[in-house]
């Protein structure tokens, strides 16, 4: 495929197919699998190459027993041998490698049920995947027939996604019914990642003037930049004051560039990006364009029609879509539930026109339209005592990066109050965990409720960082931090007390300076509220509490954790907000 797979992606699949693999190889031998489906063609050994169908032919048989036979005597009758060849190269670590595998028959019979895969020998670990090899594949495909006398070739594509120190040594082998055919040892050409050196560098612009390209002072400052090489390795920085940034001296491999998000709303174009640095500076004058967020022009608000419902009460969310531009914005779709459906969303939801699966809807410029949406109230949401419904909206399968996003909130009965404890940390290495040192003490925390938005209650953390709420009515609420302190996210936070699964667990929360001091709330029942009774009791953690060094930080938004229960680790909650999930209609 000529499509480039995230690094992440591609060490799930090659592990997934590699543990698979195995149960098919003999013990001594370690399977592997990296994406499209294998090109045949079939060729009279040694004439030349004509292409033909891999069905193999249908057997009318009497039994099992028979279909066993016929098959094992053909095998023994068929001659076949294996051959790879690597097209092309050297490669860099990260970059597909294509291979040529032929498949001979040079006996007088055909081959049926044939199959083929790779392991590594030796040297960094190399995989093909598992829809690169199509009928081929030695557990998942049927297998093809080999004629008489012919050979058929096809056309796989890996990688080595880490260098370990030598250049891969791969074997190519032939499986039939009855066993193990013959096989081939090919080593791959990698370049090692030591040998040269070369730079990552470019501009990010805000095209202001949509003529895309960049202008005198278009550039965007203090924008995150982040390169992943192909083994899981972070690099970071920002932009300077004219947009530019640089990765010097990054060994010559392949990278992912990643930029989420840029200040003032901006959207970068291409921000996730395969590099190739290979060390004739092919990368070192890149120019990244952003553009206006759908935001600016398009708004979206969200309300259920009800304020309370019970599990098992059908649900209607109204949406209301405004045009502020002077265009009009046609092919809106719904992004809706992209933390994974583990928490108190909606189910069974009808998007109606806004499915992904739909023509989308249009909003005429300065216009406003109202859209309905339907669905079911789960047991779930009882445990948290809310249903949350969260979407953005924009044209097609992109977003969610700029798109006007909304929320929609409502009560359900069933939970009992709870607890919530917390604890605040400044992840001053940015590891995205707590570490000694980093906790923060003696910060005033608010407790607010997300639907109403009032304040229920408030706490200080103690030495370690700690706090607890006592007996919270159950249901959302935004964690409000005061003082020269913010979240570390732009969004708010919310989280859930109820009696949901993880509705009990600390929680760890990143937060960093701010440059604005946030003056602190009064909550009910202190001096100054006219006599109200204080709704909660606070206190610390007990030392035996859930958390310490090595929490992960939630990191989350309301989008975020409106479906997880504040459980979504800021990294997985990216990938996640990538995947623009939607619901069927």
């Amino acid at each position: 495929m000529s499509m480039s797979v995230r690094p992440a992606a591609r060490r799930l699949l090659a592990l997934g197919a590699a543990v698979a693999l195995a149960a098919t190889l003999s013990a001594t031998a370690r399977a592997q699998d990296a994406g499209s489906a294998a090109e045949v063609t079939t060729t009279d050994a040694p004439a030349t190459t004509t292409t033909t169908t891999t069905e193999a032919p249908v057997t009318t048989t009497t039994g099992a027993s028979t279909t066993a036979t016929s098959e094992s005597a053909a095998a023994q009758a068929a001659k076949l041998a294996i051959s790879a060849a690597v097209v092309g190269g050297p490669f860099l670590v990260g970059e597909r490698v294509p291979v040529e595998v032929t498949i001979t028959n040079t006996g007088d019979a055909d081959a049926t049920t044939v199959k083929a895969g790779e392991y590594t020998l030796s040297g960094s670990y190399f995989s093909i995947d598992s829809a690169e090899w199509g009928d081929l594949h030695t557990w998942q495909g049927k297998g093809i027939t080999v004629p008489a006398g012919e050979s058929v070739t096809v056309t796989v594509h890996g990688e080595a996604q880490r260098w370990t120190g030598a250049v891969p040594v791969a074997r190519f082998h032939l499986q039939l019914v009855n066993g193990w055919a013959d096989s081939f040892d090919l080593t791959i050409p990698l370049v090692d990642p030591a040998s040269a050196t070369d730079d990552a560098a470019g501009l990010v612009y805000g095209d202001r003037n949509a003529n895309g390209a960049p202008d005198a002072g278009e550039g965007i400052a203090g924008v995150n930049v982040n390169v992943y090489a192909s083994g899981g390795e972070v690099l970071r920085t920002r932009t300077d004051a004219e947009g530019r940034f640089r990765f010097a001296g990054l060994p010559v491999s392949t990278y992912t560039l990643s930029i989420y998000e840029a200040p003032d709303g901006w959207v970068v174009e291409g921000g996730n990006t395969e590099l190739t640095v290979d060390g004739s500076g092919s990368a070192a004058n890149l120019v990244l364009r952003a553009v206006r967020p759908l935001s600016d022009r398009l708004t979206a608000a969200m309300r259920f029609t009800q304020d309370t419902y019970r599990v098992g009460d059908q649900a209607e969310v109204e949406v209301t879509l405004t045009n502020r531009g002077t265009e009009d914005v046609t092919g809106i779709k719904a992004g809706c539930d992209r933390s994974g459906g583990e928490g108190p969303e909606l189910r069974d939801v009808d998007l109606g026109d806004m499915a992904w699966n739909a023509s989308g809807v249009t909003v005429p410029a300065g216009e406003t339209r109202t859209f309905t949406f339907t669905g079911s109230i789960s047991e779930e949401t009882a445990e948290h005592g809310a249903v949350s419904w969260p979407c953005d909206f924009g044209p097609g399968d992109g977003g969610p990066w700029g798109y006007p996003s909304a929320n929609a909130w409502a009560r359900v009965v069933g939970a009992g109050p709870g607890d919530s404890a917390m604890h605040f940390f400044h992840d001053r290495n940015d590891d995205y965990t707590s570490q000694p040192g980093e906790q923060v003490g003696d910060l005033v925390v608010g407790l607010a409720d997300a639907i109403s938005g009032k304040l229920v209650a408030k706490a200080r953390t103690d030495a370690d960082g700690r706090l607890k709420f006592v007996d919270i009515p159950a249901g959302p609420y935004e964690v409000r931090v005061y003082g020269a302190w913010k979240h570390y996210s732009n969004w708010p936070f919310v989280i859930y007390v109820g009696t949901c699964r993880h509705c009990q667990s600390e929680l760890a929360v990143r937060v960093v300076p701010s440059d604005v001091v946030t003056p602190e709330e009064v909550a009910p029942g202190e001096p100054g509220t006219g006599g109200g009774v204080p709704t909660t009791t606070t206190a610390p953690a007990a030392a035996g509490a859930a958390g310490g060094g090595g929490l992960a930080d939630t990191g989350a938004s309301v989008l975020g954790l409106a479906g997880l229960g504040a459980l979504a680790l800021l990294g997985g909650l990216g990938a996640v907000l990538w995947s623009r999930r939607r619901t069927a209609g």
